[in-house]
Order: C-alpha cells, then sequence, then structure tokens
C-alpha cells in the first residue's frame, strides 16, 4: 500500500468577511491557474452554522470543476477536539465516504467537490434515500471508539457549571473583545452619530447573564443531574436494547445532504457531530428534523417510522441477529420493538441540540434568521416532555419540568 499524501496546512484564521482576499489566496496555492481570476464563492446550505462554499471560476461559471471550503463555526473549539474531530474525517476519506481535503488551515480546510444539490423533501423521496445512506454510513468499519451521547451531554453541561472552566474563559475574552470594539466604534463614529444617527455598535453573542435571564426556571444543576443518569441508565441497561454501537453522523439535518440525480444517491457533507452509540440514535434524530416545524404533531406515525426502519435493514450490514431474525423480511413485532426503543430515546437527542444551542448563544454571533436561544428553549422543552419515556422503563422517578 502506498503511504498517504500528508496534507498541507497553512496557518491562518479565515473570516466569512473575508473570503475574497485570504481564502482566495489558499485556493489558489491548490489551482495556481486561477490566480488573478475572478471566483465566485457559492454558500452551499442555508444553515448559519454549517458554513460551506462551493467556489469556481466566474468566467467558465463552471461549478463542476471547483473546490469546497469548510470554515469550523466561531469558537467550536470550546466543545469539540477539531483533531480528533480531523482524524475521524481522514479515516472518513480513506473509507471513500468524505470529500478528499485538499488542503488545512486553522479554522477549516479545502476539498475537492461533493456532487449533488440541497436535499428537497419536495422533490425527492427523502425517507428511501436517507434510510440507505445510514445503514452505508452505519456500516464502516471502526479502528476507534470515540464519544458515546452521553459522555457529549456531560462534556456540555460541564461547560454550563463550575466543573470546566473553559466556556468562562472564552466568555471573558469574548467580553474583552466586546468592550474593546465598542470603545473603538464610539471614538470614531461619535460626531456622526449626533448628526445623522448612525448606529454602528457591532452584534455579540450573548452574556451568560443574559443567557440566564433568558432561560429563567432553567437550573443547570439539575440538567447536570440528569445527564448523570442518562449515563448511569445508558451503561446499566444497555443490554435491554439488544441493538448494536456504530459510528453515528448525529446530524440529520437536510441540510447536511447533497442529492446526486445521477446516480439517486446522497452524499454526507458535514460529520463534526459524530459519535458512538446505538444506531437507533441517528434514525430518532432523522424522525425529528422531519417534525422540526412542530415536534408534537409532526413526529412521524408508526407507518412511516415502520418503513424508514424496514428500508434501513434491508440496507443494513450490521449483525442484527439479537434484535431482527431477517434482515429482508422484518416481523411486525421487530419493528413494533425498535418503534419503541425509538421513542425512549427522544429526550436524550432533543437534549443535545438544546445544549449545543445555548452554547451557539454564547458563542456566535447574533444572526437575522435564527434564534439559538428560542430553538434551545423548544427542544428543552421537548426533552421534559419526553424524559419520563427514557426514565420510567428502568425507574419509577419523576421530574417537574420548567415553565418557558
Amino acid at each position: 500500500m502506498s503511504a498517504i499524501t500528508p496534507i498541507p496546512c497553512e496557518n491562518v484564521e479565515i473570516e466569512s468577511n473575508s473570503l475574497e482576499t485570504t481564502a482566495a489566496r489558499l485556493v489558489c496555492s491548490i489551482k495556481p491557474r486561477w490566480a488573478l481570476k475572478k471566483l465566485v464563492f457559492k454558500k452551499l446550505t442555508n444553515d448559519s452554522h454549517l458554513i460551506y462554499y462551493l467556489i469556481f471560476l466566474k468566467d467558465t461559471n463552471d461549478e463542476q470543476n471547483s473546490v469546497i471550503l469548510k470554515l469550523y463555526p466561531t469558537n467550536s473549539d470550546v466543545y469539540a477536539d477539531q483533531e480528533e474531530q480531523f482524524h475521524l474525517l481522514s479515516h472518513l476519506i480513506q473509507q471513500k465516504v468524505a470529500a478528499h481535503v485538499l488542503l488545512r488551515f486553522n479554522n477549516g480546510y479545502i476539498c475537492t467537490p461533493i456532487p449533488g444539490k440541497a436535499l428537497d423533501v419536495k422533490e425527492q423521496p427523502i425517507g428511501e434515500l436517507v434510510a440507505r445512506k445510514l445503514a452505508e454510513f452505519h456500516s464502516i468499519p471502526s479502528r476507534f471508539h470515540g464519544t458515546r451521547l452521553a459522555d457529549k451531554l456531560k462534556q456540555y453541561i460541564d461547560l454550563f457549571t463550575d466543573k470546566n472552566k473553559t466556556l468562562h474563559d472564552r466568555l471573558v475574552t469574548i467580553q474583552n473583545q466586546r468592550e474593546k470594539s465598542i470603545n473603538n466604534t464610539k471614538n470614531l463614529f461619535t460626531s456622526f452619530k449626533s448628526v445623522i444617527g448612525f448606529h454602528t455598535t457591532p452584534a455579540y453573542p450573548l452574556t451568560f447573564a443574559q443567557l440566564q435571564t433568558q432561560l429563567k426556571d432553567v437550573s443547570w444543576t439539575e440538567l447536570s443531574n440528569d445527564i448523570d443518569c442518562i449515563q448511569s441508565t445508558l451503561e446499566k441497561n444497555g443490554s435491554l436494547f439488544d441493538i448494536p454501537i456504530v459510528l453515528c453522523l448525529n446530524n440529520l439535518r437536510l441540510g447536511n445532504f447533497r442529492y446526486d440525480s445521477t446516480n439517486h444517491s446522497l452524499a454526507i457533507i458535514d460529520f463534526d457531530h459524530c459519535l458512538h452509540d446505538y444506531y437507533l440514535f441517528d434514525i430518532v434524530s432523522f424522525f425529528l428534523e422531519l417534525s422540526t416545524d412542530d415536534y408534537e404533531k409532526k413526529y412521524p406515525e408508526r407507518p412511516v417510522q415502520k418503513q424508514f426502519l424496514t428500508d434501513y435493514l434491508k440496507n443494513s450490514r450490521l449483525n442484527m441477529s439479537n434484535s431482527v431474525y431477517d434482515h429482508r423480511k422484518v416481523a411486525e413485532y421487530e419493528l413494533e420493538h425498535l418503534c419503541d426503543l425509538c421513542g425512549l430515546l427522544i429526550a436524550p437527542v432533543h437534549l443535545y441540540w438544546a445544549l449545543w444551542a445555548f452554547l451557539q448563544a454564547l458563542l456566535t454571533k447574533p444572526t437575522n434568521t435564527f434564534d439559538y436561544v428560542n430553538y434551545g428553549r423548544i427542544r428543552l422543552a421537548q426533552y421534559y416532555r419526553h424524559k419520563s419515556n427514557f426514565f420510567l422503563p428502568m425507574n419509577q422517578s419523576r421530574k417537574p419540568r420548567p415553565k418557558f
């Protein structure tokens, strides 16, 4: 086997508002013939957190002969190990699941183009497509065991308590940057403000105190205790699920998939949320993505769940012998059992995205298109709504949910 060519690295930080300068230079180091020519930067997704740009020459308007620029979310190093993520990405590249990386820089990388267009629920039979892609992804051999969902929940909640000072230190840095920028702005534009009412104070993430005010009744300590219970419940009763542990994608948002109509297939563009856990966590995550507009009313009904599970199992290469006798012809009682297990796992999936959203509110500049606090509040309310389904089968305890 030939040695793997090392990926070149640049000690550069790129921001989305400076793509045509720093980013263009990096692209031209890969594509020397593109130097001194006009580049087009086309954002691939509407998701403010999935920052991907398709880059190609304006003169040719050739999107096929392009590269992809991926930027890590601002301050994501607080809650994610980017070196570990890249180690996993390298493994997925070897498995021909991820696009080949051409160049790395401090807060992202440039990779080969990803075929297809954004997945559209109105145009494609996404259930069958995603089921087949998930079955393929879950069958990837993994040489190492990474973080599980409960471990990630624990890491997230520790950032909000006194158990981990990482978030606190970063918020101090952000606050200092805020004050410095505001002072500079005041000195520069004081005379203009009095004349034309020009307000130039930039938007910043929330402070921790502001987040606490908006969340009101939420107790980080109570959530931390809940997560301890989730972790111990999964550890002690994991054998009850009797299903395989796999590399889970964990991000089943439709924006994370590209649809290639030429071969009727999907490609995954982002692997930052990957975890090792029960394969049903990914299936539950997809069901929840289908019901984003109304989690209580739009969560797929049993027939839809069963069809998705049937499509998934038909394409799976996992050893399901303990829960499914025949992949090709799944019994009705087996599908009912798997749907029941999916129902148990709804709560921890909601909690993951609630805590993630609250972190974004503290670490990411707000946008006009997405309210992280409101999104997190909705997901947290759903966690409290469903958590008894997770805990009661194991122990008959129930805690009141906070009021929002």
